[in-house]
């Protein structure tokens, strides 16, 4: 399979994406960006805050541009200051945020049917939102001033009773209850955050990507599971399908529908952490056997690492782990140039100094394929870092970009498989030649169909004979002789049987 495929499998990917962005909020006949409007907010809850919040009485605090809103990010006063590290959380408290917004009442004096619903990229950990001051999604969990459940979900679809909506000034409230020092307490996400329809939320956000996504993963992991169970000498292909295997589980817990299942978020991220903080070392334990031979020091040492991070954060807050996986990703990019360098250019290198033309190396090596495939990954990680700053297009090309990176090692997998069992049969049959030339000899006779006399006379034309002495060995006459040597030429495929014949005999037996 040649890696100019998985390239253009990249493209094709990448122009989908591309063109499903295309479809913009102003496209949709009903659509509220509540991020055009200012966000209040304020320490505590009062209940008559949900009905009608007094915004002016100099409590609030404005934020007119809130690209998310965490309440450790927005300055608030009185908020204890958090050690970074810190195994322990601090005390929950609650707050207020209320966003003020107007409608287009034309939108809502449509003919056709309008479902509307509210949609939060992400919101936490315990919390309430009222839409008028009737409440409308309520996931609060509390013992007294304990959280028993936490309640930290991305992607939330809330939906709306048309005759909360009015066709002017409206207010959403959200009680929000967690640990100051959290990130997740508040809205973590940066966007986006509206109200709309129904069917244009499902068709902007659904999950069927993620699903494909999680499948491919979890699909190619297994594979190399069994690979690796199968061909004991290519074990290290384990640490592969712990990278594929790994991508998905992290991927199914960033889901939904996995709170139907684990309804407390607090194990769902402890989860995600722990899985994600092996997902690097994987790939790095692989790339150093497969391209290197053998597990750097370095390697090692970065495995304790994330084995201390991924253990002590199941036993400490989730805020600390939280802290704990900021510091893995700072180690994780430098980890990723150690694979980039040492399993991929210094590889790469060697065999350039082994006089191989570039092209070659890449499409028929390791390194080569890697250096191909980790840099259209790489890629894909600039943009969404990019588009994260700057554009705002939510594509998440990163996800997609690592199914190709599985797909595309997966291949090479095979492809080179195939490629090293084709040599070891060509180099076993030479050394059979080489070590045993009469089994192998023997083997051609058959192919060419020759009958018992006539492998006999064979026998005796490699030795060197004439037809004289093979008659005088065989007890055969002359012309006897001669009808099995012009048999086995014809046989053969020799037409030249009388200055070149033996000549040719002896070539097409020893290829």
């Amino acid at each position: 399979m040649d890696s100019r495929f998985f390239f253009a499998v990249f493209l094709s990917i990448l122009s989908a994406l591309a063109l499903s962005c295309t479809t913009q909020a102003k496209g949709n006949r009903f659509y509220v960006d509540l991020q055009k409007f200012p966000l209040y907010v304020k320490a505590d809850f009062n209940p008559s805050d949900a009905v009608s919040p007094d915004l002016q009485d100099g409590s609030w605090r404005i934020k007119e541009q809130w690209p998310g809103a965490v309440i450790r990010r927005l300055g608030l006063p009185g908020l204890p200051k958090r050690i970074f590290m810190s195994p322990w959380g601090r005390p929950v408290r609650e707050w207020t945020f209320a966003v003020p917004f107007s409608m287009d009442a034309s939108s809502l004096d449509d003919d056709a049917p309008i479902i509307p619903c509210l949609y939060l990229a992400s919101i936490g950990i315990n919390w309430e939102i009222y839409l008028n001051g009737t409440l409308i999604r309520k996931e609060m969990h509390l013992d007294g001033d304990r959280i028993i459940e936490q309640r930290y979900e991305r992607n939330v679809i809330v939906p709306i009773n048309n005759s909360l909506l009015q066709k002017e000034e409206n207010v959403i409230v959200f009680r929000i209850v967690g640990d100051p020092t959290d990130y997740t307490t508040g809205f973590t996400y940066q966007f986006p955050y509206y109200i709309a329809d129904y069917n244009y939320i499902m068709r902007k956000h659904n999950d069927i990507d993620q699903i494909i996504v999680i499948s491919i993963l979890a699909i190619l992991g297994i594979y190399h599971f069994l690979f690796s169970a199968v061909f004991r000498e290519n074990r290290y292909n384990l640490t592969c399908g712990v990278f594929n295997f790994g991508m998905g589980l992290y991927y199914l817990w960033r889901t939904q529908w996995i709170h139907h299942i684990i309804p407390n978020t607090a194990v769902v991220m402890r989860l995600e952490y722990f899985t994600l903080f092996f997902m690097i070392l994987a790939l790095m334990a692989y790339t150093d056997k497969l391209c290197n031979a053998h597990y750097f020091i370095v390697t090692k040492i970065y495995g304790v690492f994330c084995l201390i991070l991924a253990v002590s954060q199941l036993f400490f807050s989730r805020t600390y782990g939280s802290e704990a996986a900021g510091v893995w990703q700072v180690a994780g990019v430098l980890a990723m140039i150690w694979i980039y360098i040492y399993n991929i250019v210094f590889p790469f290198n060697r065999e350039l100094k082994k006089g191989k033309k570039f092209s070659d190396i890449l499409a028929n090596t390791y390194p080569g394929n890697l250096l191909i495939f980790f840099t259209i990954f790489a890629l894909t990680v600039v943009f969404d870092l990019i588009d994260s700053l700057a554009m705002h297009y939510s594509l998440d090309l990163t996800r997609y970009g690592m199914v190709v990176l599985a797909l595309s090692i997966t291949f090479m997998l095979f492809r080179m498989s195939v490629i090293k069992d084709r040599e070891l049969k060509e180099k076993s049959a030479l050394l059979e030649k080489v070590t045993n030339p009469a089994h192998a000899r023997e083997k051609v006779f058959n192919s060419y169909g020759l009958t018992e006399r006539e492998k006999e006379v064979a026998r005796l034309m490699v030795e060197g004979l004439d037809n004289k002495d093979i008659g005088e060995r065989l007890f055969l006459s002359n012309s006897t002789v001669a009808f099995h040597v012009t048999n086995i030429f014809r046989k053969f495929g020799i037409i030249d049987g009388k200055n070149k014949g033996r000549a040719m005999f002896l070539v097409k037996l020893l290829n």
